[in-house]
Formats: structure tokens, C-alpha cells, sequence
């Protein structure tokens, strides 16, 4: 007879300080630059995050990430489109898992959904910065535009990024959440 996993939580210490070395992860990924804008593996692991430990934990990583972040690359109007975006990044992980469960099992899937959070991330900033700005229709379409090689920069790192973190996340998040079911549907070396 096979042992069962232990479903027991992790204690708050641990959660505080995964959450702690994940945002210090995601801050440095996110100050450093690479010579090509947008391509930073950020988005990655917040996805990664949402799927494997849960929405909570993907918006608190959000939250944490962006505060800290821009306490070095500063606040301004683009904070709260940024944070609003990332929010609804994760949202869609959510439901394009539970809509198509074999997300989990499939890394192209996975892959894939990366690479369309860098558009969908780009959109909804770039949607949030028109409401601010007040740009009627076609100024949120030239803004939207201008802006598409941009979200490509970051949708192709997205695709980059993803196997690599995906490889090296899921052993450090395994043993934080020992016994949690999305390990073990999770693509694991296909």
C-alpha cells in the first residue's frame, strides 16, 4: 500500500518566508535588465506560482513584487495598470486551468498561455494608462500599438523563460507545500 502524502499546511513562518525570498527573486529579475526591454522572467513565475500554490499566493506575490520593485524603479501613474494587469494575468491562469484541466499535464500548453500573458499583460496596461490619460478611442489604439513590440519582447521571453523556471521553481515549491495536489499533475518532464 502506496503511503498517502502529508496534507498538513505550512507553518506561517515558512509562508511569510517563501513569500519574502519570492518577492526578493521577482524584484532583482524585474531591476536588472537585459539589453532587450520586457524580457524578464517575471511574469513566469507568477504564473507558475498561481498554479502550483493558488491565486492567493499568485496576487500576494503580485502585490509584493510590484511594491518593492518600483521602491527602486519608482511609483508613478503606471503602478496601478501594472498591478491590475498582473492580477488579471493570474485570473485567466485560473480559469483556463479549471475551464481546460490538461493545462497542467501539457508544458506546451503552459508555454503557450506564457506567452499570451506578455499580450494580454501589455493590453491591459496599456488600456489602464489610456483611463488615466484620458486618451479617447483611437489614442488608446495608437498607445496600444506603439506598444506591440514591446508585449512580442515580453511574450517571447515568456516562452523562453517558461521550462527553465518552470524546472527550477517546482522543486523549491514542492518542498514548501509538501503533498499538494497540483505537483503531481503538473507537467513534470514531458
Amino acid at each position: 500500500m502506496k503511503p498517502q502524502p502529508s496534507v498538513t499546511k505550512p507553518s506561517p513562518v515558512r509562508a511569510v518566508a517563501l513569500l519574502g525570498l519570492l518577492t526578493a527573486l521577482c524584484t532583482v529579475l524585474r531591476i536588472v535588465k537585459v539589453p532587450i526591454p520586457n524580457v524578464q522572467p517575471v511574469t513566469d513565475i507568477l504564473m507558475i506560482v498561481t498554479l502550483l500554490l493558488g491565486f492567493r499566493w499568485g496576487f500576494s506575490l503580485t502585490m509584493s513584487t510590484l511594491i518593492v520593485s518600483n521602491l527602486f524603479l519608482g511609483f508613478g501613474l503606471w503602478t496601478l495598470p501594472q498591478i491590475v494587469a498582473y492580477a488579471c494575468c493570474m485570473v485567466i491562469v485560473i480559469v483556463m486551468v479549471t475551464i481546460l484541466p490538461v493545462i497542467r499535464r501539457r508544458i506546451w500548453l503552459q508555454i503557450g498561455l506564457a506567452g499570451l500573458l506578455g499580450y494580454l499583460y501589455g493590453f491591459i496596461v496599456s488600456l489602464g494608462m489610456a483611463v488615466i490619460g484620458s486618451l479617447n478611442g483611437l489614442g488608446f489604439w495608437a498607445y496600444y500599438v506603439s506598444g506591440l513590440p514591446f508585449d512580442t519582447y515580453h511574450a517571447i521571453g515568456n516562452l523562453v523563460f517558461y521550462p527553465i523556471v518552470l524546472a527550477i521553481l517546482r522543486q523549491g515549491l514542492q518542498r514548501f507545500d509538501r503533498g499538494g495536489a497540483h505537483f503531481e499533475t503538473l507537467h513534470k518532464s514531458r
